[in-house]
């Protein structure tokens, strides 16, 4: 029997063993026909670069999830060695009712090394026909928060991520008078491979956590992982990126994100003083780190980018305090809202964020660094 043969036999004797909805037999392979189809389509969108045939394979109704897959495939078509992008249906099976649950291998090269993943699709039937609908998530769901997670290993994490959720945003409605502009939604992978399903193809491997203006959170989760502070400060840091993207209109310097989401998950929750309350040298100036893309550093260098904007924001805090900064997102927030994704307007993020500072708090990045500096200094003098 050829390797086709066998591979179509295999998707029959999935809809002839598995309790399904389908009426008939007849009913099943058209099904199935349309699903090779709609794969067959998104590959050919992605080798031929045609973003809107990829998006009409997308389930119209999930917003964030419309959002997140076009940001994917702009940075796919960038990523991939052109024409190498490879689709290939394993296996498909009757889910819920007008729901199939397939199995796909993904492949395509990267100068010339091949790189390959299996992952699930969750194909829904709409008006307009069968979509790409996603991960096939399990569902935690507490007022206008869902969290979505990949296995039934990761339920206890999910929980863990939905109480500090909840108590971030009535945090933050407090402390910063932020209420969400849309409902909450975090999702936890437990195999990286699958996070970069809904982030970029791109991403660095040290990468565990993203959010993206109109996006859900998502967050690596793992199996055999117990860490419940860790778990929670990730929650943190991911709906407070969503709280600055809210109040400022996306505006934000990269570096402002950053500052802003490694202070609360610091300073947010009790318990969650994840890092040391220590000065340290900067280890660039701030002309040059505005300048950095943080998702081409190297880890040791993005943890030094980190701590960096940590510290910058932590002092803009301790000094002219959380009306002030609230002052300063406000008047980001007159700005238009770019929907590019935070690193592909970081030039125009970066000038709106240097006008507010100079607007808000009379200074200039410069001048400001140069009195945070002067502050360390002050700190690590002994007493006389």
């Amino acid at each position: 029997m050829s390797k086709k043969a066998a591979f179509l036999t295999l998707i029959f004797v999935c809809f002839m063993v598995t309790p399904g909805w389908f009426a008939n037999q007849n009913d099943a392979r058209s099904v199935q026909q349309e699903i090779e189809e709609l794969i067959q389509q998104k590959e050919m969108a992605i080798n031929k670069k045609n973003e809107e045939q990829y998006l009409n394979g997308i389930n119209p109704s999930l917003s964030f999830y419309v959002r997140e897959q076009k940001r994917w495939f702009q940075d796919a078509v960038q990523w991939i060695d052109p024409g190498s992008y490879r689709l290939r249906l394993i296996s498909i099976i009757p889910d819920k009712e007008h729901q199939i649950r397939a199995w796909v291998e993904q492949s395509y090269t990267r100068k010339g090394q091949k790189i390959s993943v299996c992952f699930p699709i969750l194909f829904q039937e709409t008006e307009k026909g069968w979509k790409d609908s996603d991960l096939p998530f399990y569902t935690l769901t507490r007022g206008n928060i869902v969290i979505r997670y990949s296995t039934t290993d990761l339920k206890e994490q999910a929980s863990i991520g939905m109480e500090a959720a909840h108590k971030a945003v009535q945090e933050l409605k407090r402390k910063m008078d932020w209420s969400p502009a849309h409902p909450i939604e975090v999702k936890f992978y437990h195999k990286p491979e699958w996070f970069r399903q809904s982030v970029k193809l791109s991403l660095p491997s040290w990468v565990g956590g993203w959010h993206e203006s109109g996006e859900s959170v998502k967050l690596v989760g793992a199996e055999e992982f117990s860490d419940k502070q860790l778990i929670s400060s990730g929650i943190v840091h991911e709906v407070t990126h969503m709280m600055v993207s809210d109040m400022t209109g996306d505006n934000a310097a990269y570096w402002l994100q950053e500052g802003a989401a490694e202070y609360f998950q610091s300073h947010l929750l009790p318990g969650l003083h994840t890092r040391e309350e220590r000065t340290s040298s900067p280890h660039w100036k701030f002309a040059h780190l505005e300048q950095l893309n943080l998702e081409r550093l190297n880890e040791r260098e993005a943890v030094a980018y980190y701590n960096q904007c940590y510290q910058f924001f932590r002092y803009l805090m301790e000094t002219y305090g959380e009306e002030k900064i609230n002052r300063l997102f406000s008047v980001l927030e007159l700005h238009p809202q770019d929907f590019r994704t935070i690193s592909d307007k970081q030039k125009q993020t970066n000038i709106r964020t240097r006008k507010a500072l100079q607007k808000v708090l009379g200074k200039s990045l410069e001048h400001l660094e140069q009195d945070w500096l002067q502050s360390n200094q002050q700190k690590d003098d002994p007493p006389k």
